[in-house]
């Protein structure tokens, strides 16, 4: 039993549920089980799991499978997304549907397919504590024989077809996401129909003037993209006058130079929407308007009143080259170059912001700045040239992805990869060529995904590179034919769980399956076929038998949880 376990066992069980709201259900199971007979009662009796499969590892969403009941999770996300393909059919076939009727808060769905889609909606009616849902999906849904059920959510997040399809009384309903564009005549609608809506997020498509019946809404919180609708001051006026209680705003549009006016803005949300806390915007202007040096300057000290800058404490910056007036630091830019200069007119003193915000930064040169926060560094020159720990923080990157113009040596790039220590996925465009030569023992397992933008033709190469990233879980590469498949697999590491082959599938189809098997020796995995990708999703060897004893495990968990319902009593950390 670790330190770290011993001590946790002189914790309440309060305490270590709150521990695990901060964590993941992976970081619960992988942290916490077998560590002692108390935490694994604790970690087994926890009733508020938030589980998103979105994405995961296929040992993983096994694991989750395998341990945690149906009746301790409230948040469940699914997807059926390329690099999960087939989870919800396989979801479906380890646990009943009806098992998360009770306990089912909130549910999120990305891309399933239309069986799984349908199989949830039918039903809907049954999940008694549901209050959240979210459908993100590319192919329409028909949503006749389902949409009734609507009423019911306090949280919604669906495409326009479904939302507006017979549309009914929401009374419930707090908070809505419309996931592709809406009319002002549906607008219309939604504050119709949901009365006690406090918080909306919806793009807005054009129409001639802003037409909006509705009696004056009690939102608190908007969130409106008008990119497609050219606005002026009187037309965002009369938009803005229905929603006098609100505290929280944020708006993207074309505009005119009027919208831009900071005096103007403060004279109306002043008098129009006083409990305004939070107010971010950004303004692209129309590529007709002309404006010199003075009108810049103009709008810069329009927002430097003590309302924008004591105070609201809200700041913006101005791009004229892109044309843009924005929020900062909501709209700032999250990803640049070595060439990157911040915005020369801005109402706020500290600098740093501009560089801080940056997590993603191309490098192609030198520069004076530094950037502290970059997560993601793309190299298109040689790191030898350039003095890297002077423009970035090495270890805050996680990912890097090298350009095809540049052609690293080998030690280079173990150099590079030692000073990173979170560092997690690469991407090659050209390995170093030296790889094949390479002789000394060297292995970097924190490396968990590598993507090569050009095929490996050597089946050498890809076995040196599993001795020096044997710890690869996610794959990306290029292939000629499907018969370099099987010699990939049989070569590289056996944690791989998700892998993306980019080839010519015309000859490859369903009935590969039972070759695959063969491949990878069992049949925990899915595949699916797109026009030039095949991708796996790739489980343990072993974990079939696991699934299998399912139930009978969670017999003895139940036992277990009887026998140590007592150890959050004093009695038991004193023993211990």
């Amino acid at each position: 039993m670790s330190s770290q376990s011993c001590l946790l066992n002189l914790f309440p069980v309060e305490i270590i549920h709150l521990i695990f709201d901060y964590l993941s259900t992976c970081d619960i199971l992988h942290g916490f089980v077998n560590q002692s007979l108390y935490l694994d009662s604790i970690v087994f009796n926890y009733n508020f799991y938030r589980i998103n499969f979105r994405s995961i590892l296929k040992t993983d969403f096994d694991l989750i499978c395998e341990q945690i009941p149906a009746k301790n999770i409230i948040s469940l996300v699914l997807s059926d997304e390329m690099d999960t393909p087939g989870q919800s059919n396989l979801f479906f076939s380890l646990r009943k549907l009806e098992d998360f009727h009770v306990s089912l808060r909130s549910l999120t769905l990305y891309n399933l397919n239309l069986q799984s889609i349908e199989l949830i909606l039918n039903q809907l009616d049954q999940f008694n504590n549901l209050s959240s849902l979210t459908i993100i999906n590319d192919t329409s849904i028909s949503f006749e024989t389902y949409q009734y059920h609507l009423f019911r959510f306090v949280r919604l997040k669906i495409s326009c077809e479904c939302f507006f399809h017979n549309l009914m009384n929401l009374p419930r309903l707090k908070y809505l996401t419309i996931t592709n564009p809406c009319t002002f005549h549906q607008l219309n609608s939604i504050l119709s129909y949901s009365p006690n809506l406090n918080s909306l997020n919806l793009s807005l498509e054009h129409e001639n003037g802003i037409h909006i019946q509705q009696s004056i809404c009690n939102l608190t919180q908007l969130i409106v993209n008008m990119t497609q609708c050219p606005m002026n001051m009187t037309y965002m006026k009369e938009f803005l006058n229905w929603f006098p209680n609100l505290k929280f705003l944020e708006i993207e549009c074309r505009s005119d130079l009027d919208l831009c006016d900071g005096y103007e803005w403060e004279t109306f949300l002043s008098n129009q929407i006083p409990n305004l806390k939070i107010f971010h915007f950004k303004f692209q202007l129309r590529s007709t308007i002309i404006i010199n040096t003075n009108g810049i300057q103009n709008i810069l000290r329009s927002y430097s009143s003590s309302y924008w800058l004591n105070e609201k404490r809200w700041f913006i910056a101005i791009e004229w080259n892109r044309r843009l007036v924005y929020s900062i630091p909501r709209y700032l830019c999250e990803s640049a170059d070595s060439d990157f200069r911040r915005p020369l007119n801005c109402t706020i003193k500290d600098e740093s912001i501009f560089y801080n915000h940056i997590n993603a930064l191309a490098i192609w040169g030198e520069s004076n700045d530094y950037f502290p926060n970059v997560k993601e560094l793309w190299l298109v020159d040689d790191p030898l040239v350039i003095n890297l720990e002077s423009m970035i923080n090495f270890n805050q990157i996680e990912r890097l992805v090298f350009s095809s113009k540049l052609h690293l040596s080998i030690d280079t790039l173990f150099n590079l990869i030692k000073k990173m220590k979170n560092l997690s996925s690469i991407q090659f465009y050209h390995l170093p060529s030296s790889f094949n030569e390479y002789k000394q023992n060297v292995s970097f397992e924190q490396i968990r995904s590598i993507e090569f933008s050009r095929e490996i033709k050597s089946i050498s190469l890809i076995q040196i590179l599993n001795e020096i990233f044997p710890r690869i879980q996610r794959l990306t590469m290029k292939i000629n034919s499907f018969d370099e498949i099987e010699k990939i697999f049989q070569t590289f590491s056996s944690s791989l769980s998700i892998v993306c082959f980019h080839c010519d599938t015309s000859t490859i189809s369903t009935t590969n399956e039972n070759l695959f098997q063969k491949i990878f020796n069992h049949s925990n995995f899915t595949f699916s076929i797109q026009s030039n990708s095949i991708h796996f999703w790739i489980g343990s060897k072993n974990i079939t038998e696991k699934i299998l004893n399912q139930q009978v495990k969670e017999k003895k968990k139940r036992k277990l949880f009887q026998c140590f319902s007592w150890c959050s009593s004093k009695k038991y950390q004193i023993q211990q």
